[in-house]
């Protein structure tokens, strides 16, 4: 890791989970952190709950109130807002100077998480397409029926991981108890079905961003936020992230 800013852009108050570890390694070390949320997270609970509870653990870590911004686009529906989150968020990296960033996975879960990713992508190669750009998995469906969690959809970019000692797991579980208004939308998935062997044994995963062209899904078949429970609960398909991107995009999208 080099010793510049690090950002963080994330869609909800709970995701910067799969970066805790990292998170508390770079905050050890003295590097300045800032991390973004771009939605309020506000679909099933009070915003100001989600909050308190990502200010909690992101205590917990070492990174104060002060290096924390938490945006209020509405949960469910960012991408309505894609032009707007994509200029925003490239303003905040010309005033941090980022030498790093870290987003979520594009892979199909949510559409938040696809519009946080893209947005922290296109504002990064806006300010300078040098800056280095990383991904982290959350939950996907590729290749299968059943999501998939904390599990990459295959790619040219070589998976790397941050190792997650003993204090490390304790952590990571002191934050699940936090996240005490997901328990049982997200936490207790997320534990129940995570591959925590391989957590213990090879770390938090996280990659340099692929060459994704954001006008194809990230994966073949129906992607998670098309199944039934998210097209009740949003009603947004994989056209509808692909109409914001164009928007915000004319040209090509890739990433190269």
């Amino acid at each position: 890791m080099e010793d510049g800013p690090g950002l963080f852009v994330f869609a909800h108050q709970d995701d910067e989970f799969v970066y805790l570890c990292m998170l508390r390694n770079m905050a050890k070390s003295g590097r300045e952190i800032h991390v973004v949320w771009i939605t309020d997270g506000a679909r099933f609970v009070p915003a100001e709950v989600r909050k308190a509870e990502s200010t909690a653990v992101m205590r917990m870590v070492g990174v104060g109130e002060d290096r924390l911004s938490f945006w209020s686009y509405p949960d469910g529906a960012s991408i309505r807002f894609a032009k707007e989150i994509v200029e925003r968020l490239t303003e905040t990296m010309e005033e941090i100077r980022p030498s790093q960033v870290y987003t979520d996975g594009f892979e199909g879960g949510h559409p938040d998480h696809d519009m946080a990713h893209f947005a922290a992508v296109t504002a990064a190669r806006r300010l300078d397409p040098s800056i280095p750009v990383f991904e982290a998995p959350l939950y996907n469906r590729h290749g299968r029926r059943r999501w998939r969690f904390s599990q990459f959809i295959p790619a040219e970019t070589e998976t790397l991981y941050v190792p997650v000692p003993r204090d490390g797991i304790i952590m990571k579980l002191r934050a699940l108890l936090t996240y005490k208004s997901q328990f049982w939308i997200a936490v207790l998935p997320m534990f129940l079905f995570t591959n925590k062997r391989e957590t213990m044994t090879r770390g938090e995963p996280y990659r340099r961003v692929p060459a994704w062209n954001y006008r194809q899904p990230p994966h073949e078949g129906k992607l998670i936020y098309e199944g039934l429970f998210f097209r009740r609960v949003l009603g947004i398909r994989f056209s509808d992230f692909r109409e914001a991107v164009l928007r915000v995009q004319p040209g090509s999208v890739s990433v190269d």
